[in-house]
């Protein structure tokens, strides 16, 4: 009670006992916290969010002998995260609603996640990419973007290319505020592979919304992906760029080169092939336009762009 005698939150004894048995509930009292719910509610009936409480406790109580018979520490990792997967399932069958409850034990899971995972990690002697993903995925499901930054950025020095890790590591930079650094991230992935991005991971409200806008006009969710960076480009929403790297304009030729071919010669997959031949002939434009390349080549990919897709070139070029 505060000096001018009014009533607070802390005066309430159900608040008092809500906060403990989320306090339970991450650091994986799961058998307590159910007794302390039934307590909850033996004095409020309809006290908010106990009853899920409850069930959400007997969930991971029935998992917890289960997970103690892991000795490999990588095993245990793997299986907290089937068993959340499975729990997430469950929420839905059930019609559990996300709450307090299901963020107090997410903390508790996902912390025994990146134990386990970094303690595999710490008793390899090479870098396991795989597993420093994981690790990464946990903290930014946990909210902790920087952590989650800091473990993605240290595995793209082992592996730059890989389109999911990118797409990750740009999501993380948007949540944190860092835009520039995102949109770079996000450019870079969906030019390397789009097909290879998990969209599932993606939290960006821009990617989200550019990635419903062209399903819209596409009409095709299998094509959408690849597409997605194309609508970008028109609409100058990946509107910042990395300076080229050393020997990247020859490159680029190459693939452009292989993808014509595959393009001219394979009918059945050019839905796919298109935005992709059409993304390296933008990507050849910029890098021409940063490097001081000739104007007859910059026209040449135009003209190209242009008999590919009259519309796209339309909507490029304005």
């Amino acid at each position: 009670m505060e000096d001018d005698k009014q009533l607070t939150f802390e005066d309430d004894p159900l608040f008092v006992k809500q906060n403990r048995v989320y306090k339970m509930l991450e650091e994986g009292m799961f058998e307590e916290s159910i007794s302390l719910f039934n307590s909850i509610l033996k004095e409020n009936p309809d006290y908010p969010g106990a009853t899920d409480g409850i069930r959400i406790a007997k969930f991971w109580l029935s998992k917890k002998n289960r997970l103690k018979r892991f000795q490999n520490a990588y095993d245990k990792g793997k299986l907290l995260l089937k068993e959340w997967k499975d729990f997430e399932r469950h929420m839905v069958k059930n019609s559990i609603r996300h709450g307090r409850s299901t963020v107090a034990v997410q903390k508790y899971i996902f912390s025994g996640i990146i134990d386990s995972f970094t303690e595999s990690y710490t008793e390899g002697e090479v870098p396991d990419t795989g597993v420093l993903i994981q690790i990464g995925d946990c903290f930014k499901k946990l909210g902790n973007f920087e952590k989650a930054i800091d473990i993605y950025e240290y595995t793209r020095s082992f592996n730059s290319e890989d389109p999911s890790l990118l797409a990750k590591l740009g999501d993380c930079y948007f949540s944190i505020d860092e835009t520039s650094k995102g949109k770079v991230l996000f450019r870079e992935a969906f030019f390397i592979d789009p097909g290879r991005i998990d969209l599932d991971t993606i939290e960006s409200p821009l990617i989200r919304m550019l990635y419903d806008k062209t399903r819209e006009a596409m009409g095709d969710d299998d094509v959408s992906l690849y597409w997605l960076p194309i609508i970008a480009e028109v609409k100058s929403v990946f509107n910042v760029k990395r300076e080229p790297k050393a020997g990247e304009t020859e490159a680029l030729r190459e693939k452009i080169t292989l993808l014509e071919n595959e393009y001219i010669n394979n009918r059945k997959k050019r839905p796919l092939l298109e935005p992709r031949l059409l993304n390296h002939y933008f990507w050849l434009i910029d890098t021409l336009k940063m490097t001081g390349g000739s104007r007859k080549d910059i026209e040449s990919s135009l003209q190209r762009i242009h008999e590919i897709n009259p519309k796209i070139f339309t909507q490029y070029v304005m």
